[in-house]
């Protein structure tokens, strides 16, 4: 009997590699087609090793068979062809057969994120090449926009297999952070005011952090720097859903000004009750007097009167061009001048002129009380007033020496008593 040399065909092999001689890399999952040329009158039989792993499923005794591939592993596959003379020829090749590859996706973060953020995807092996869901073949793919999202992959031997499908949910809110801030003066607070603002959502957390080693996690907070300088201030923000912004401003907190003052004269009464005052403050540019009586001033260095006697509290507010302020207080003591003049006679003649007793003073109308009393020389009663404008006309008596008392509450609330004698003459 005579051999026949002939070679066997991979027919319909799809993605199918030839990376050896006689040796055929195939997938699990997939029907194949082996044949042979075809010569009339020939007769073909088909033998393979390991019939566990594929199973021949139609076109035995022909020079074309289709092949089941069930499960990986390597197998011979041999033919062998009887012609009409009775001569006798064989072929083998050697199959491989591989899994499918097992492709698993993941999102590098949360797959529901704000508009603008991006989402990440990722395959957990390098693969020979990719198929994403939306068309694109890198290795990765970077989702802006809602949707189910997997990817065929296919490996060194042209096996191929579709992927876990993740749902990525790009959410319309969004988060803008902002703030804003009062007050740039050393040891003195700055206020902090979070402008933030969501749209489909909510804030709820927040995160500050001044510069200083402060933070914080309020709308609103007051910080007391103690250096001047500049500092870097950042506020974090997420909402509901996990919308997130950050913002970062350099704030520069500058110094203070030195308030001071000096006055002269020291010391002030009623009868003089001028007062000069002497800025003596450093790094100012605007300045506001409280002189304690409800007069206000902004004047550098201002003279002011008191009207009335007292102890004034005396304050300077000072502030420089940077709105930093500083103040100072010191007291003011107004004297209280109690000017009193009785006269020693007078003359009730009707003349218009000195015809009329009572005493005559300074600030007489602030007198909380007062009393005029007259005795004659046997220590009786001849008059008497609490009215500080009523006087003495002595009409009913006689020329001589009469004794008075005058006893006042004045406006300090002190009591003062004042007595004499006054000659009446007609």
């Amino acid at each position: 009997m005579r051999k026949l040399k002939f070679i066997i065909l991979l027919l319909n092999a799809f993605a199918s590699q030839l990376v050896a001689q006689n040796t055929v890399h195939l997938c699990v999952g997939e029907s194949h087609s082996f044949a042979v040329p075809y010569t009339n009158g020939s007769v073909y039989d088909w033998k393979m090793q390991n019939t566990s792993i594929a199973t021949i499923t139609s076109g035995s005794g022909t020079e074309n068979i289709i092949m089941n591939l069930n499960s990986s592993g390597t197998f011979q596959l041999i033919v062998e062809e009887l012609n009409a003379s009775g001569c006798f020829g064989y072929d083998s090749v050697l199959v491989e057969i591989h899994d499918q590859p097992t492709p698993i996706i993941s999102a590098l973060g949360p797959v529901q994120v704000c508009f603008g953020i991006d989402v990440v995807l990722q395959v957990n092996t390098i693969y020979d090449s990719y198929l994403w869901s939306d068309g694109s073949s890198a290795s990765e793919l970077v989702v802006d926009s809602t949707g189910d999202y997997s990817v065929i992959v296919t490996d060194e031997f042209g096996c191929l297999n579709n992927s876990n499908a993740i749902l990525v949910d790009i959410q319309s809110a969004s988060a803008t952070a902002d703030f804003y801030f009062d007050g740039i003066c050393v040891n003195s607070p700055t206020t902090f005011l979070s402008t933030s603002f969501s749209v489909g959502d909510v804030i709820n957390s927040l995160n500050w952090d001044f510069g200083n080693g402060i933070h914080s996690y309020s709308d609103s907070v007051s910080v007391s720097y103690n250096l001047v300088g500049d500092y870097q201030v950042s506020l974090s923000i997420e909402t509901a859903v996990g919308c997130k912004d950050s913002i970062f401003k350099t704030i520069t907190v500058f110094e203070n000004p030195k308030a001071n003052f000096n006055y002269n004269p020291y010391t002030i009464s009623t009868l003089n009750p001028d007062i000069n005052f002497f800025n003596t403050s450093t790094n100012g540019t605007q300045y506001l007097w409280d002189f304690g009586d409800s007069i206000y001033s902004i004047i550098e260095s201002p003279t002011h009167i008191y009207n009335d006697p007292g102890v004034y509290d005396v304050m300077l507010f000072v502030e420089n061009v940077n709105e930093c302020m500083d103040s100072i207080s010191k007291k003011i003591i107004m004297y209280y001048d109690f000017v009193l003049h009785v006269p020693a006679a007078f003359t009730p003649n009707d003349d218009g002129d000195n015809d009329q007793f009572g005493p005559i003073g300074l600030r007489m109308d602030k007198y909380e009380s007062f009393g005029l009393y007259v005795y004659n020389q046997w220590g009786e009663m001849i008059f008497e007033t609490e009215d500080i404008n009523e006087r003495w006309d002595g009409a009913d008596s006689q020329n001589g020496s009469y004794a008075w008392a005058i006893v006042i509450v004045d406006e300090l609330g002190e009591v003062r008593k004042k007595v004499g004698e006054v000659l009446l003459i007609k």
